[in-house]
């Protein structure tokens, strides 16, 4: 297995709670893919007793878009205990750019993938996380790399928001890959209904545990259906509860 470069730099942070502030670990982390990228992203963990093992939780944001779009959900994650690692995709925020264009990570195999498999090794050999314990999270392509993650990369459960089938199986490099405990939210009118559709199908590609959540009314696409139904983020930390 390759040795993943991990350069961290370590802050400290207010986070408010509805009494206060209570001191919480802030964590920028600086990963080199197998390709010899270099991803950066921020990683919060919770105040847990020595030797203490966490869930964990990987973002990946939409494209055109950086890490800081999980904001909110971070928040909810880090008050029920999850390590999270936000990150930007290579060719967004911080991380190495790209030549050809984001469009260019859409199905490709080796790019984007490598960025989530370096996370993944990042967060499986800390002290402080349960390697048996993680999930990924993502709107959009990080969608997409989200549902593939639980064939390619053994993640134990999965969110896919605005996930497109035919980008799903072409990043994990294979036709039919064995999709397994992934949640499903799309708009209902986005794309003419397009991406309801995809999240049908994909969820009768999907080994249970499986769920479709369509936001009724929404043409929103990625993270901007949090916007549409103020639920949907609580729906994710409730899946995340019950699957991983």
């Amino acid at each position: 297995m390759r040795i993943h470069r991990i350069v961290i730099t370590c802050m400290m942070a207010l986070a408010w709670s509805g009494t206060g502030a209570r001191a919480q670990s802030s964590t920028e982390v600086t990963l080199e893919t197998e390709d010899g990228k270099n991803v950066r992203g921020s990683l919060r963990a919770p105040d847990v007793a020595e030797g203490q093992r966490s869930p964990a939780v990987v973002l990946i944001h939409q494209a055109g878009s950086d890490r800081s779009e999980w904001d909110g959900l971070v928040e909810m994650l880090d008050s029920k205990g999850y390590v999270t690692l936000a990150y930007d995709v290579r060719g967004h925020g911080t991380s190495d750019p790209i030549r050809g264009g984001i469009s260019s990570l859409f199905n490709d195999p080796d790019l984007a993938p490598l960025d989530l498999n370096a996370a993944l090794d990042f967060l499986r050999n800390l002290d402080s996380v349960d390697p048996e314990r993680v999930a990924v999270v993502g709107a959009s392509v990080g969608a997409n790399l989200a549902a593939m993650s639980t064939y390619r990369f053994d993640v134990k459960t999965a969110v896919a928001i605005s996930a497109k089938e035919s980008a799903v199986f072409a990043l994990g490099g294979t036709v039919g890959g064995h999709l397994q405990s992934v949640f499903y939210i799309a708009s209902e009118l986005e794309q003419g209904g397009a991406r309801a559709g995809w999240a049908y199908s994909l969820s009768q590609l999907t080994e249970a545990p499986t769920r479709v959540r369509i936001v009724n009314g929404s043409r929103s696409h990625g993270v901007s259906v949090f916007a549409d139904d103020v639920t949907v983020m609580s729906e994710i930390v409730s899946w995340l509860e019950e699957t991983l």
